[in-house]
């Protein structure tokens, strides 16, 4: 009996590209893309667990008489992740690329579910900032790696809505996060706050590896039947598929770090950069990060009620967001975004100004308010458009460098704004912002002056 040959085992006769000419033309499935794209936002889900943690358990971990913290404790338990994630995302984009997107996946929901383990059983506050630290270098393959992977396995039409499914999740894992702080003890919310890497894991077992990476790698029969899978079994691929051999071929198999500075991806490069500014310096994360120390601070009773309700807010203004992005389109959505965020951040510090520095008396209602219009604000834009661009804007070689560096930059910027500005300092500066507002509007000054 004859052995077959290479060329026999490898071929697939039922991966046919094209429909029969006579044969009615089939639309793609969307539930499968969908399916995909869900599945892989499970990581970025982990991711927003991590980045939301403190908001809800500072306060209780603060007052734990084994974790002895101060101001600055409290600004490295809630910075190290960056910390982390900067490493990460130093060989996130390499590792994207070679491993692939879902394989990445797939070995990081693992160290993800360790470092929230060694929280979970940290002795004193050492050993909760190594578990933190070790949260946040996987959130660097966390935020990256569905990104890309969502954005290479949906369609042109629903890549815009499928492709902020990731900042949708992301909101999830806050959300979770502050659900679980406010309503059990720091230690059994990370307990909690370790299943979405678990829940990673299995989804990501269940869908195929994007067929761009498969591209790359040459696994062209891979590729089909990946696309067969994300597409439908009779739809006519030959399109798609010339597409990204045609893309591939013009822009080469092999990436690097240099392409970003060439011409015909500085400009996007750059506007990435310029939306990860934006996202880090708005004030959005400070928020998102101190919730329930900034209620305490503004007189609110009930801050774990309080740090619930941002939780919502939020998940409503990240599914507007994910449901308008490709009818209003990313810069009007932006446009929003800051001028929501910008307004709400001058009225708490009116409040703050009004309230520490004249002594006028106001309902707790009035910061609650506030700063639930600034978080509905930041998920409508700010949170949420930053991370699809910083991967719709490039071609499928440098997507993914692409993204590690932009959230290299992120993460920097993150521990830096984080490092800065704890609530405290915050509570001034916007105290400042305020005064000077009402100084504007007929205020004396002398309150302020008192307060410098």
């Amino acid at each position: 009996m004859c052995k077959p040959s290479d060329t026999e085992k490898t071929a697939v006769p039922s991966l046919d590209l094209a429909q029969h000419p006579e044969a009615p033309k089939v639309k793609s499935r969307v539930f499968t893309q969908t399916l995909a794209c869900l599945a892989a936002s499970q990581a970025t889900m982990a991711a927003g667990a991590v980045n939301g943690w403190t908001a809800g358990t500072l306060p209780s971990l603060d007052k734990d008489p084994d974790i002895e913290m101060g101001t600055w404790q409290q600004a490295w338990v809630v910075g190290i992740i960056a910390m982390g994630a900067i490493v990460g995302s130093t060989v996130s984009g390499r590792a994207i690329d070679w491993l692939g997107r879902r394989t990445t996946m797939l070995i990081v929901s693992p160290v993800a579910l360790i470092g929230w383990l060694t929280v979970a059983l940290a002795p004193n506050l050492a050993v909760v900032l190594t578990g933190r630290a070790i949260c946040g270098l996987a959130t660097a393959f966390l935020f990256s790696a569905p990104t890309v992977y969502n954005s290479e396995v949906t369609e042109a039409r629903m890549r815009g809505r499928l492709g902020t499914l990731s900042s949708l999740f992301i909101t999830f894992g806050v959300v979770l996060s502050y659900m679980a702080g406010a309503l059990f003890s720091w230690r059994i919310s990370c307990y909690i706050c370790a299943a979405p890497p678990l829940t990673t894991f299995g989804a990501m077992l269940f869908v195929p590896e994007s067929p761009y990476w498969l591209m790359l790698k040459s696994r062209k029969n891979d590729a089909i039947a990946s696309l067969k899978w994300l597409r439908g079994p009779n739809c006519d691929l030959t399109e798609e598929m010339s597409e990204m051999e045609a893309k591939i071929v013009s822009v080469g198999r092999k990436m690097e770090y240099r392409e970003l500075w060439r011409s015909r991806t500085r400009k996007p490069f750059l506007l990435s950069l310029f939306m990860m500014t934006l996202q880090q310096v708005c004030g959005g994360n400070i928020l998102m990060m101190y919730t329930g120390t900034i209620f305490i601070s503004a007189g609110v009773v009930d801050y774990n009620m309080a740090t619930v309700y941002t939780g919502l807010v939020q998940i409503l203004g990240t599914v507007l967001s994910v449901l308008m992005v490709d009818h209003a389109g990313r810069r009007p959505m932006i446009v929003v975004s800051t001028g929501i965020m910008g307004t709400t951040t001058v009225l708490l510090g009116v409040y703050y100004y009004l309230t520490d520095v004249e002594g006028v008396s106001w309902p707790s209602f009035v910061p609650l308010t506030t700063v639930l219009l600034a978080v509905f604000g930041y998920c409508l834009g700010c949170r949420t458009i930053p991370w699809l661009l910083s991967a719709e804007l490039f071609n499928t070689t440098i997507r993914s460098t692409a993204s590690a560096v932009g959230l290299f930059y992120n993460r920097i910027l993150n521990f830096a704004v984080i490092q800065l500005q704890p609530p405290n300092i915050w509570k001034k500066k916007v105290t400042l912002g305020g005064a000077a507002f009402h100084m504007w509007w007929g205020g004396d000054g002398n309150g302020l002056r008192q307060q410098i």
